[in-house]
């Protein structure tokens, strides 16, 4: 589902190539738009105009709103481009264009081979600009994501952590989920949509990434005769600080499923901070050993699932299928403290970097998921930091490590999802 590539990023992907983004990334100032431009010889040209706020934008009741919204604006079509012709033209150049949002941003985004990049371009800053919200072409767009997001939580795994989230970040703006439900969808009419979408364009709301073989002239160009006459309003980012997830409870809800779920959530330092790259490498390791210990060794679950969600409230998050879940319980806190007492060692730091970069360097080299981590990067603080981050892994010490394990995981809130008797039996692991 394409919203969970919004909501979460999991360890061997990374922010940053450990070697596609060491060089050459600028960013500059088209009047009053930022834009974070990185040359490449790809033919792929990349170019994602983000809108800051995710879901700060919008209040509960209204939750999906965004996301629909900037969905049908990519798909409904424009006065100039009518739904079909939209899709026509696309299709007849390969060109790619699509939109989202999530817990920090939404966005829009134009994917082409560099030959086709002018006709991409003249698609992509119609849709932004002037989309038109058709009332049967909303109606359909309502009715995929309302079944889409019917889909995802069909999954058990996607359940719990819609379990996770509600409670987890109660009275915070991630408590509401960006996709919406089919309650909140139902009620979003077109004139709705038209009205939101204009609060998005907003210099100082948005920004633009571009990834490719393009020129910085001709980007600058472009920008300035298509998105200059965007109002340029008032805009603070709302200020966020996570709950502190200190342990001590356990969460549960009754699912008369085959296997059950256990999740795990614990608090994660801020990205950018000094502490952020060796927690990155710290669970990276955390996660290895628990694989080790609960499917290998133990045979307790299939496949343990470790993640570290780099949000502007930030967690790492473990989840596992198991029909021993007490068993699976005290393994998670046994491995965690056994880490946290006898620490990680050199060798243990020189294979976690080696994989951690090896990965990254394999999923991180297209021109779409490098726009994606210098996009990310900026909604979190600095896109300089997607650059720097080969450099940073390198640089982190088995101190700095053993450091990081200890300071933030000081507790794990649990949560369990499966039959309810074997749930009565369980108890927190000490």
């Amino acid at each position: 589902m394409k919203k969970a590539i919004l909501l979460i990023i999991i360890f061997c992907t990374g922010f940053a190539s450990g070697h596609a983004q060491t060089s050459g990334t600028t960013a500059f100032d088209v009047n009053g738009i930022k834009v974070i431009f990185k040359p490449t010889s790809k033919n792929v040209v990349d170019v994602r105009l983000y809108f800051r706020g995710g879901v700060t934008n919008y209040p509960p009741s209204r939750a999906g709103m965004e996301d629909l919204a900037i969905s049908c604006a990519v798909q409904c079509g424009t006065n100039k481009y009518p739904g079909n012709t939209l899709k026509d033209s696309c299709d007849a150049y390969g060109i790619s264009l699509s939109g989202a949002s999530g817990y920090d941003y939404g966005y829009v985004q134009l994917n082409c081979i560099s030959k086709y990049f002018n006709t991409g371009w003249n698609l992509f800053a119609d849709v932004v600009l002037n989309p038109v919200f058709e009332e049967n072409r909303v109606m359909l767009a309502k009715s995929k994501l309302i079944n889409a997001s019917k889909t995802y939580l069909s999954r058990p795994d996607n359940q719990l952590h819609e379990l996770v989230m509600r409670d987890a970040f109660v009275n915070t703006s991630y408590a509401v989920n960006p996709v919406g439900t089919e309650e909140t969808l139902s009620s979003i009419t077109s004139a709705d949509l038209k009205n939101y979408y204009r609060t998005l364009l907003n210099k100082n709301k948005l920004f633009i990434v571009v990834v490719g073989n393009v020129t910085k002239q001709d980007l600058y160009e472009k920008i300035l005769a298509n998105f200059d006459n965007i109002p340029a309003a008032p805009y603070e980012a709302p200020d966020l600080k996570e709950p502190a997830f200190d342990g001590k409870r356990l969460i549960t809800e009754d699912q008369q499923l085959k296997i059950n779920y256990v999740g795990a959530i614990m608090n994660a330092p801020q990205f950018g901070s000094m502490d952020y790259v060796p927690f990155r490498l710290a669970t990276s390791g955390l996660g290895g050993n628990l694989y080790q210990y609960l499917r290998s060794m133990r045979n307790l679950t299939y496949n343990p699932s470790t993640s570290i969600y780099s949000l502007r409230m930030p967690y790492f998050y473990i989840n596992v299928s198991t029909n021993s879940p007490q068993e699976v319980m005290d393994g998670i806190v046994n491995v965690l403290r056994r880490i946290q007492t006898n620490g990680y060692d050199d060798e243990w730091l020189t294979h976690i970097k080696n994989t951690y970069i090896t990965s990254s360097y394999i999923n991180d080299q297209s021109a779409s998921a490098i726009a994606y981590n210098l996009g990310q990067a900026e909604i979190l603080g600095n896109w300089q930091y997607a650059d720097d981050l080969p450099q940073l892994v390198n640089m982190v010490t088995v101190e700095q490590m053993n450091r990081v394990i200890n300071t933030y995981v000081a507790g794990l809130k649990w949560y369990y999802l499966g039959n309810q008797e074997m749930a009565q039996s369980l108890k927190i692991p000490q």
